[in-house]
């Protein structure tokens, strides 16, 4: 059998007292405040719209691109076998050369 919640052991019986509809008070601005994002959260709500924005197209500067292939075409393009190596080595080893 299911017991009612009145009549479990050292629980009175509800009253209407109990159903009685106590008015809370308006918070204080520090309350609010509070319940408000801190500027640091703000702050970082806008790094990621601003990152997701740069996700969605990768920043291309189409007339150099148009340059180089203009020039790779044309064999006009400078292949430096050194530079190229030096590259290489930069990318293994984690560091920029000097350019």
């Amino acid at each position: 059998m299911i017991e009612s919640i009145g009549s479990k052991a050292g629980i009175g019986a509800v009253t209407p007292q109990d159903r009685l509809v106590v008015p809370i008070t308006p918070a204080s601005p520090a309350a609010n405040a509070a319940a408000r994002p801190s500027e640091a959260v703000t702050r970082q709500l806008e790094l990621s719209a601003l990152a997701f924005d740069f996700g969605k197209a990768a920043p291309v500067d189409e007339k150099r691109v148009e340059e180089v292939k203009r020039a790779v075409r044309n064999g006009t393009y400078p292949i430096t076998p050194e530079t190229i190596a030096d590259r290489m080595l930069a990318l293994k080893l984690y560091w920029s050369p000097k350019k």
